[in-house]
């Protein structure tokens, strides 16, 4: 072990020294994952330099097979050169003018075309931003505060109804349902009768993907007088479909929108029926950077692609090829670890067993110095800039990790 850190410590110089200067002007010295680094004892690289295709060099100059994709933003690959091209040409002409833009308009049409139950949309920088204003909206259009969650929605507030950092009593009004077992949700309705403005879930949380369960939950909410949000920040672009709504057949009143539409570019998007979204006029939902129109452009133009290369259904195949290996490495070499989509194989995983930290640990730090970018604790994005190759090559690293920790 003391050989290895020493073989992490010099591979990770550059980060290193990088992090020392941040913690002492940044909080936490990272901007994710709470400031904590992959892994501890300096075995894991901290800072980036570029990125291209499926590939990002460290700050270290050291190359990688990216599998985190910049926590999902990425679709179609790093620095794609048509959707950076789209939004260079909008940023020629002005992205941020005083008034309202003609691509404010094509935007919103672009999505409502691919969300036919959605009559009305609205634009925003981050997914945190959407999924605050569909609840904003849930509550004008219900009359109520009450909230019933499943799953990550963001960084605001109301994300973080138990923290010591939110207002007092705060978690009075978010309350937390099993996305897998409807009872409960309804149990949660009938402790807050006629209290629950929306209910909102994130589909990643329910995996293996399960229609029924989805179906029950978007009943129950309406039943009970409350709107069904679909928080499709991750999976929105990357679902067979285009949507996990889209691939379970089912209709929301409201899906928020983020991570791939833009690829790389911020941006994220509010999309509805005409009997919600309407409750958003004249409420407080627009900030000064929203309407910015590069990250619009670039949206527009992602979507195009998605949708002219059937990148789902690449995302499907390749993202398949990659778990299927990763069972096949584990099998073979014995370890306690089951890979999965979370929910789908776009969004793979590898989950170690309980008691298997150590174990765990040291695979991890193995292929990040092999050139395989993996998360040791968040799910994972494959790209339609990765090919068969670099998913052999990463499992070949898989393979040879899990043969020396085991």
């Amino acid at each position: 072990m003391v050989r290895e850190t020493a073989v992490a410590a010099d591979r990770y110089a550059a980060s290193r020294a990088l992090y020392e200067r941040a913690c002492r002007i940044i909080p936490g010295g990272i901007h994710l994952d709470g400031g904590k680094p992959l892994l501890s004892g300096g075995r894991s690289p901290l800072y980036f330099d570029r990125a291209h295709g499926a590939y990002a060099w460290d700050a270290d100059g050291n190359r990688y097979i990216d599998f985190i994709m910049a926590y999902g933003p990425f679709v179609l690959g790093y620095a794609n050169a048509e959707v950076d091209a789209a939004a260079g040409a909008q940023l020629e002409r002005g992205s941020l003018i005083s008034m309202n833009h003609p691509l404010h308009v094509a935007f919103v049409e672009a999505l409502l075309q691919r969300f036919p139950y959605a009559q009305m949309g609205a634009f925003f920088k981050a997914g945190s931003e959407a999924t605050t204003a569909a609840l904003r909206i849930a509550r004008r259009a219900t009359g109520r505060r009450i909230v019933a969650r499943c799953g990550y929605h963001g960084w605001h507030d109301w994300c973080h109804p138990d923290g010591d950092f939110v207002p007092e009593r705060l978690d009075e009004q978010i309350v937390f349902y099993d996305g897998l077992n409807s009872q409960s949700l309804a149990t949660l309705f009938a402790r807050h009768r006629d209290r629950v403005a929306a209910v909102i879930l994130a589909p990643e949380m329910i995996h293996p993907p399960n229609r029924d369960a989805v179906a029950d939950i978007a009943r129950l909410a309406r039943e009970n007088g409350a709107l069904f949000v679909m928080d499709e920040v991750k999976t929105g672009l990357r679902a067979p479909g285009g949507s996990m709504q889209a691939f379970y057949g089912i209709r929301p009143d409201l899906t928020t929108l983020s991570k791939a539409l833009g690829n790389g570019w911020p941006i994220a998007a509010l999309v509805g029926t005409e009997e919600a979204m309407r409750h958003g006029e004249g409420i407080p939902l627009s900030a000064t950077y929203h309407g910015e129109t590069s990250a619009m452009a670039a949206a527009i133009k992602t979507l195009g692609i998605v949708e002219r290369d059937n990148a789902p259904a690449y995302l499907e195949e390749i993202g398949g090829r990659f778990i299927r290996g990763l069972n096949d490495a584990a099998a073979r070499n014995r370890v306690q670890a089951r890979a999965y989509g979370e929910p789908i194989a776009a969004m793979p995983f590898l989950k170690f067993a309980d008691g298997c930290e150590a174990l765990k640990e040291r695979f991890y730090a193995h292929v990040l110095a092999r050139g395989v970018l993996l998360h040791p604790n968040h799910l994972w994005y494959v790209s339609t800039a990765h090919t068969t190759s670099d998913i052999d090559e990463a499992l070949s690293v898989v393979d040879d990790a899990m043969a020396r920790v085991a």
